[in-house]
């Protein structure tokens, strides 16, 4: 199976290791990685790796990583899809946006696309995603998927660098209520 997505203005592919450098830069870019690593800048071979996994979990699960490209377009826009996160492993979707393309609903479009996919193709029970307490662009996406609140885990250090994690789920029933 491909795993190839369209919608309205994006096609989304599983990422593969030639765009590593693409994403590589996207992930380090200080905007996106404020919240998505904590601020950490990941290395090269952090990403190499991220994407093997993807490759990995496509195999094993159906679900995986998808890079974002504007219909015609070279350069990568985003990325999206499903990765697990925690300890015990929580598999949760996940996306990130050039800051040029922020404000314009493709960090929606492909999170729904990455839903969309995961209940259409796949037995997932339940979409979970969660976001830091201040990331509020993140916590509007996530309200417009149609995502219910699900808790909160207390992260936050003396220091400020990690914030408290707001947890959110939707299930395969609500989003066929969504259809």
């Amino acid at each position: 199976m491909q795993h190839v997505i369209a919608s309205a203005r994006l096609v989304l592919q599983p990422v593969h290791l030639a765009e590593a450098a693409e994403l590589h830069a996207l992930l380090v870019h200080e905007d996106v990685r404020r919240y998505l690593t904590d601020g950490v800048a990941m290395s090269h071979a952090w990403v190499e790796g991220l994407i093997r996994e993807s490759a990995v979990s496509f195999a094993k699960r159906g679900l995986g990583i998808w890079s974002a490209r504007a219909y015609g377009a070279q350069r990568i826009i985003g990325i999206t899809g499903f990765r697990d996160f925690y300890t015990p492993p929580v598999l949760e979707l996940f996306y990130a946006v050039w800051p040029s393309h922020w404000h314009r609903g493709f960090a929606t479009e492909m999170a729904q696309a990455a839903i969309d996919y995961a209940f259409g193709h796949t037995g997932l029970p339940t979409v979970r995603a969660s976001t830091d307490a201040p990331n509020q662009a993140s916590l509007r996406v996530l309200k417009r998927l149609g995502m219910r609140s699900h808790g909160r885990t207390a992260q936050a250090d003396a220091e400020g660098v990690c914030w408290d994690q707001l947890h959110f789920v939707v299930s395969r029933e609500e989003w066929q209520c969504r259809q």
